[in-house]
C-alpha cells in the first residue's frame, strides 16, 4: 500500500493518531487559544516575544573559503525572507506570525512554493489546526486542510517548540492548562468581584428603630447627597444621634490581588518572560539592573527560537548545492547592544587591539562607511611578543 492510500485510510482517525504520537493535550475545552488570550499576562509574553522577533532583520549570507561571511541582498532567498514571503506578509509579519503560532498552539507551518526550477518563490501561512503530521516508515509528511495530496516535508517549513518525538511541537496551552486555567478564573473573579460591587461602602447607625420607609428614604437620600464619583469628599451631616462607619473590607482581605500577582509570575515562568519587560515592576528593584534582564531575555528566550527558524530556513530554502555557500542569519546585535556609555568603552578597546575597524564600528551603529581607509586596522605599537622584544629597539 502507497503512501497516500495509508494516509486516506488511516489519517482520519484520531486513535490511530494518538498511538503514533501520544496524547499530548488532554481535554483542553475549558483552556483555549482564544480564552487564554483574555488573560493579559499571556498576551504580553506573546506579543513580547513574537514583536521583539518579528522586528529583526533577516540577513543572507555567502560564506567564503576562509569562512568570512559576506551579506548577499541579490539572493532569490534574501527578497523571499528579508522583502516579500508571500503576496501579503512583510517579514516582520511573517516571523511575527510565525512565532504566535509556535507560542500558543505548539506549531508553525509555512507551504513552500516553488517555480520550475525547484526555487521557493512564496512562504505560505497554514493554520496549525488544519495540519495533521503524519510518519509513514522513515519520513514524515503532512495532511493538510484543502490540499488533495499529502505535503513532503521538505516542502513544509515546520517551526515548533518543546517536543517528545521530535517532528511535531506540543501546545503551551495544552501544556499548562491547569496554570493558565487558575490565571483566567482569577481574572474572572477579579471581573465578576467589582462588577457587582460585593463590597459595602458603609453603613449607617440610628440609635432607634426605623420603620421601612424611612431606611428606604435615608438610603435615598444618602446615595443621592454622598455616593458617586463627582460628590465623592463632601462633608456628611447626621442627625438623630446617628453615626456612619466606612467599611474595612476590601479586595486585599480576600486576597484577590495577592493571586492576580502570582499569576501574572507563573505565567512569565512558562513563556520565560522578564516581569519587567511585560509591565510588571514591583519585583523589578530585586535586580541590579533591568537592562541586564534584558539581555538574558534575548539569550535564554530569544535566542533559543532564532536558532530553530534559522536551521529549518537554511534546511529547506537553498538548493542542495547552496547548502553550505549561504545562510540565513537573524540579526540580534541591536537588542544585545547596552548603553552608549558601555558601546563606546567597548568599541575602543575592541579598535585598540586591532579586532574591529572604524568601518565595522560604524556598520554596528547603523552608519555608512567612510571609504576603504575605514577598514584599516590598528594596534598598540609597544606590543611585542614575549621573549622577542630586543632592549636595543
Amino acid at each position: 500500500m502507497g503512501f497516500f492510500d495509508f494516509l486516506r485510510s488511516e489519517k482520519r482517525s484520531n486513535n490511530f493518531l494518538s498511538a503514533t504520537f501520544g496524547n499530548y493535550g488532554g481535554n483542553t475545552s475549558a483552556v483555549t487559544k482564544d480564552s487564554s488570550l483574555t488573560f493579559s499576562a499571556v498576551y504580553a509574553c506573546v506579543r513580547l516575544i513574537s514583536e521583539s522577533i518579528a522586528s529583526l532583520p533577516i540577513k543572507v549570507y555567502r560564506i567564503e573559503a576562509d569562512e568570512d561571511k559576506i551579506t548577499d541582498i541579490s539572493h532569490p532567498i534574501y527578497k523571499l525572507v528579508a522583502r516579500n514571503p508571500n503576496n501579503l506578509m512583510t517579514s516582520y509579519t511573517f516571523l511575527d506570525v510565525l512565532m504566535t503560532n509556535i507560542l500558543l498552539d505548539g506549531n508553525s507551518y509555512f507551504y513552500i512554493e516553488r517555480d520550475a526550477s525547484a526555487r521557493p518563490i512564496q512562504l505560505i501561512p497554514i493554520n496549525p489546526k488544519d495540519v495533521k503530521v503524519v510518519k509513514y516508515e522513515d519520513k514524515v509528511y503532512y495532511d493538510v486542510k484543502g490540499y488533495e495530496m499529502g505535503i513532503m516535508q521538505e516542502d513544509m517549513l515546520h517551526f515548533f517548540n518543546l517536543s517528545f518525538n521530535g517532528i511535531e511541537g506540543v501546545s503551551v496551552i495544552s501544556a499548562q492548562k491547569n496554570t493558565i486555567g487558575t490565571s483566567i478564573a482569577s481574572n474572572d473573579t477579579a471581573f465578576s468581584y467589582f462588577k457587582n460591587s460585593s463590597q459595602v461602602g458603609g453603613v449607617i447607625k440610628h440609635p432607634g428603630k426605623l420603620s421601612k420607609e424611612a431606611v428606604e428614604r435615608l438610603k435615598n437620600s444618602w446615595n443621592t447627597q454622598y455616593g458617586g464619583s463627582f460628590v465623592s469628599g463632601k462633608t456628611a451631616i447626621l442627625e438623630e444621634g446617628m453615626t456612619f462607619e466606612q467599611s474595612k473590607i476590601n479586595a486585599n482581605d480576600y486576597q484577590l490581588l495577592e493571586s492576580r500577582r502570582y499569576q501574572v509570575e507563573e505565567i512569565a515562568r512558562i513563556f520565560k518572560c522578564p516581569l519587567s519587560l511585560i509591565g510588571h515592576l514591583e519585583k523589578s528593584a530585586n535586580y541590579n539592573s533591568i537592562e541586564a534582564l534584558s539581555i538574558d531575555f534575548v539569550r535564554f528566550t530569544l535566542m533559543p527560537y532564532l536558532v530553530s527558524i534559522e536551521q529549518e530556513l537554511n534546511r529547506k530554502l537553498f538548493r542542495e548545492s547552496e547548502q553550505y555557500e549561504y545562510c540565513v542569519k537573524i540579526d540580534v546585535n541591536g537588542l544585545l547592544r547596552g548603553d552608549s556609555n558601555s558601546r563606546a568603552t567597548y568599541y575602543r578597546e575592541m579598535m585598540s587591539i586591532g579586532a574591529l575597524s572604524i568601518n565595522e564600528v560604524r556598520r554596528m551603529e547603523d552608519l555608512n562607511n567612510i571609504g576603504e581607509e575605514g577598514n584599516v586596522h590598528y594596534f598598540p605599537l609597544n606590543f611585542a611578543p614575549i621573549g622577542k622584544t630586543d632592549e636595543n629597539d
